[in-house]
């Protein structure tokens, strides 16, 4: 029973280090109690109560999807999925307690991190609760992700629990010196980080429009003059914010448009004559259609002044289960179940838009979360991260900070500034340190009008990406295998 408990009393701890309390520093030494725990166990024994703890964990910081609002079909396969996600998330940790029992405690900040960075490849992928996540508004601390992205702060977090772990376990002041210097390094790397000077930057203004459209009913045809009332004075509201400043883009959520927009009709009439009033670039979250394919996609278009819709791009991850089935393609008897998800097909190409001002590309809704993604913008040429979604469906509790917090950690990933337009919040801009600049709280209609430097920091994690964690998911199944090759014929 005492077991169980360490274990429920890390599970808490880690869940109350993301929203919707985020007490971030909890993170710092939520692993102990189960470090505690695990010590003495068998192998077999400490593969159980990882799972248990991992699905703990997951069910306490994930507790919010219950309240989704959507309809009840729908939250029933979701919620169904979630909690397979949950049993996924603990099978994970279990396999990383497992490992680290062969190659010794000192190893699961490797195997941690390598298994975060697998469990977001592939259709399934999830890194929704990162641990390194959970420090999203510890600037001093992040800014080590400019060298090996978000699974370099778990990999942080998990050491600096393995080093006060050891230190209580033994009470010596080598453990003690130890534990201090992987406190300070992160610290002083990102003090020292903050205090860079651009060499050349340059102004940017942003209009970002936050309708506050409840989401069930903006794709109703009695709401739709209403929504696209509401876009246009918001959008005329931010340009007034601005009288001596022409504003250099504007942003709309994640399909603020409810119909397809490419369609030529008095709504695209509408959002043209709007754009070449204000003379500013308009980025829009739009249903595309391609009749070719006969597919749907979830997407966002660029509308310029005089040029009308210049450029498209169709979201490249799909959320599973919500607008899509999974693998649906290679085993054809799931495109037979219906839930009321969506049927959305994936983007292939990895836009960079392109106005007289910018290149940036677009994250929509939870693209936000997948490292990888970003990077490959920011390669492509993408100087600013613009992210669009409608969190909406998720509520007040919880998901739209943790889904906003996310975000944050791309602009350290890649050295670009982020903008964040969400149909009823959290909106905001970040600059490319992580540093919120200016927000929008939930739940409230509204504008951000914003200036802010633009100017691009090359980092480390741009090059090299994830390489660590790949490398450390090759390397530590071949000394595990070595290792109970040893303990068994020697």
């Amino acid at each position: 029973m005492k077991n169980f408990l360490l274990i429920l009393l890390s599970a808490i701890l880690l869940s109350l280090s993301f929203h919707p309390l985020g007490l971030n520093f909890l993170a710092w030494f939520g692993l102990v109690p189960l470090f505690f725990a695990v010590y003495k166990f068998s192998l077999s024994k400490t593969f159980l109560y990882g799972l248990v703890f991992g699905f703990l964990f997951s069910l306490f910081s994930l507790f919010w999807i219950v309240f989704l609002q959507i309809e009840t079909n729908i939250k029933l396969l979701i919620v169904f999925g979630m909690f397979v996600m949950f049993l996924y998330i603990g099978l994970y940790i279990a396999v990383g307690l497992l490992l680290s029992k062969l190659l010794g405690l000192w190893s699961l900040p490797f195997i941690w991190a390598g298994l975060e960075y697998l469990k977001g490849l592939g259709e399934l992928g999830f890194p929704w609760l990162s641990l390194g996540y959970s420090q999203a508004r510890y600037t001093l601390i992040i800014q080590q992700a400019s060298i090996y992205g978000i699974y370099g702060i778990s990999f942080w977090l998990v050491l600096l629990n393995v080093a006060i772990f050891y230190y209580l376990l033994d009470k010596k002041i080598k453990d003690l010196l130890v534990l201090i210097i992987i406190f300070i390094i992160p610290v002083l790397f990102g003090y020292i980080r903050l205090q860079g000077k651009p060499l050349k930057s340059r102004e940017f203004s942003v209009g970002i429009v936050q309708p506050n459209i409840d989401p069930n009913l903006k794709f109703s045809a009695a709401m739709r003059d209403q929504t696209f009332d509401r876009l246009i004075r918001l959008s005329e509201m931010c340009q007034e914010e601005e009288p001596n400043r022409r504003l250099n883009l504007i942003v709309w959520p994640e399909t603020a448009t409810p119909i397809f927009i490419v369609n030529p009709g008095v709504y695209q009439d509408k959002v043209i004559d709007l754009v070449d009033r204000l003379g500013v670039p308009i980025l829009t979250g739009s249903p595309l259609y391609d009749r070719k394919k006969h597919e749907i996609y979830n997407g966002a278009v660029l509308i310029q002044p005089k040029k009308g819709i210049t450029q498209e791009y169709k979201k490249l991850h799909l959320v599973p289960f919500g607008e899509h089935i999974p693998f649906d393609k290679y085993i054809p008897i799931l495109r037979k179940i219906d839930f009321g998800e969506g049927d959305y097909a994936p983007g292939n190409e990895y836009t960079v838009f392109s106005t007289d001002d910018i290149k940036f590309s677009c994250l929509i809704c939870f693209e936000s979360i997948f490292p990888e993604l970003s990077r490959e913008f920011v390669k492509q040429g993408a100087k600013l991260l613009v992210n669009i979604t409608n969190d909406g469906w998720f509520g007040k509790i919880s998901g739209p900070q943790q889904h906003n917090d996310m975000a944050i950690l791309r602009t350290v990933e890649c050295g670009v500034p982020l903008v964040r337009s969400a149909n009823t919040g959290i909106s905001m801009v970040v600059d490319q340190y992580g540093r919120v600049l200016t927000e929008k709280e939930l739940f409230k209609e509204g504008i951000i009008s914003f200036t802010f430097s633009i100017y691009y920091i090359k980092t480390i994690y741009l090059v090299i990406g994830d390489l660590f964690w790949i490398l450390s998911l090759l390397f530590v199944p071949l000394i595990s295998i070595y290792k109970i090759l040893i303990r068994r014929f020697v």
